[in-house]
């Protein structure tokens, strides 16, 4: 496409969302009461998004527009910033590292241009770093913003999005205090999900993020891709809490508006494996893995080919996840999905101890002090893993997979009450959490009362 057009495409995809603007109404106003116990809620009246537009059609028109706009006036720092803001848009969409990179030198020429109040260029920055999983350089980059426009209540969510990766959840919490604001701020809304799912109130962060997303969907020229997030969110939360079916119709809603979401074929696959629906599970993470081959999403390729009976095929799979390992895994983006395939498989023990160390010290957040624990766990080291067990379960998470670890590993210790509390909670938010390990739960359980 004639990059000086990509503008009109755009508008001409709105007129087209417009049309198709009723058929998408009803289908989601048909669902709307029973996406999830929480949403169901937390909706006074049927919501009405706004249509779809398609930008990603046209999102390598926009790259080459901006790419020329910024070679005519190379001293526009507007114009770059803008560029910077559609590699991040194709990084999200495609899972090229490349665009994260590009998008770190278009942002940084920006504010060479204007180094001072470029809030803009710096949310970027940020953006690429938290990408990157460079952590304290993203939390640096929110906090200058924060300082610059301390009213952009985005800024403190940004920021507060980054204290939570890092593990800070205190300084997150008073950070989305500051955040408050006269009107609803879908980032908002976005990170008190995360600090609540994270400290275990999954219905409060289920209402948050329902808020959130109805604002990101009443906009039409929201980037499709942004508002099939909310939705792949709302499927993970539901999930979580136990509503595998609600998480099914929330994951589809997300491809009705971004029909290429890896991200939500990925826990598709995560459900269906759970839930012991393997073809369904095959062809949901064939499908994320032809968008992006992540080494989590081909762990669920692996698991549905074993249980298939593929055994070549699965043999593939696992060479190829041993091949990003080597060659695909720049700034360690990948180390825990790596590290957890391998705990979760039995590989490579002592190598997954040392890439889960590698994770932990770049974010000692629950879910690192989690992979370090049922690295060690697996590798018979439960005497060393139990303090990182403790650490990953201290905030409150109700994160099946994280309580179940932390149970087995006292089960493996002998500590009966803790083992015993622990993974009785794992089941009940969701009893079928994990193909195998929920299996294991009861079965710990069941051992218990028999030993008492």
């Amino acid at each position: 496409m004639n990059g000086s057009r990509a503008p009109l495409a755009i508008l001409a995809l709105a007129l087209i969302a417009l049309a198709v603007w009723p058929a998408f109404v009803t289908r989601m106003n048909l669902d709307s009461s029973s996406t999830s116990v929480a949403s169901a809620a937390a909706v006074d009246a049927i919501f009405t998004p706004a249509p779809v537009t398609r930008d990603y059609l046209v999102r390598d028109g926009l790259v080459s527009f901006y790419e020329r706009a910024v070679r005519r006036t190379p001293s526009d720092q507007i114009m770059a910033r803008m560029l910077a803001g559609q590699y991040l848009m194709r990084f999200r969409e495609r899972g090229d590292v490349g665009d994260l990179k590009r998008a770190r030198i278009a942002a940084s020429r920006s504010l060479m241009l204007q180094p001072r109040h470029n809030d803009g260029a710096e949310t970027e920055l940020g953006s690429v770093a938290l990408s990157l999983h460079d952590f304290r350089a993203a939390q640096r980059y929110y906090e200058d913003v924060t300082r610059m426009a301390p009213w952009n209540h985005d800024s403190w969510a940004n920021l507060a999005s980054a204290d939570m990766e890092l593990g800070e959840y205190a300084a997150a919490r008073q950070v989305l205090a500051k955040s408050q604001g006269p009107y609803v701020d879908a980032a908002r809304e976005t990170s008190l999900a995360r600090y609540d799912e994270l400290t275990g109130d999954l219905r409060r962060a289920q209402s948050h993020l329902t808020v959130g997303m109805q604002q990101i969907d009443s906009v039409i020229d929201n980037p499709a891709e942004a508002r099939a997030w909310y939705h792949f969110r709302a499927g993970e939360l539901a999930f979580e809490n136990g509503d595998a079916r609600g998480a099914e119709r929330d994951l589809h809603d997300a491809l009705a508006i971004y029909p290429d979401d890896a991200k939500a074929y990925n826990t598709l696959a995560r459900i269906y494996c759970a839930t012991h629906r393997w073809r369904e599970a095959l062809a949901a993470a064939d499908k994320a893995a032809e968008l992006m081959p992540l080494p989590e999403t081909l762990g669920y390729e692996f698991d549905a080919q074993r249980e298939l009976g593929d055994k070549p095929g699965a043999a593939e799979t696992q060479d190829l996840i041993f091949a990003i390992q080597r060659i695909g895994n720049a700034n360690g983006i990948n180390d825990r999905a790596i590290a957890v395939y391998e705990s979760e498989h039995g590989l490579r023990l002592g190598d997954a101890v040392l890439i889960a160390r590698r994770d932990l010290a770049s974010r000692d957040d629950l879910y690192a002090e989690d992979t370090l624990a049922w690295a060690l766990a697996m590798d018979g080291r439960f005497g060393e893993a139990r303090p990182h067990a403790a650490r990953a379960v201290a905030v409150g998470t109700r994160d099946s997979r994280v309580l179940f670890h932390a149970g087995w590993i006292s089960f493996r210790l002998g500590d009966q009450a803790k083992a015993r509390l622990l993974l009785q909670s794992a089941l009940a938010v969701n009893p079928e959490f994990h193909p195998y390990y929920a299996d294991w739960a009861r079965a710990a359980l069941r051992r218990l009362v028999m030993s008492r």
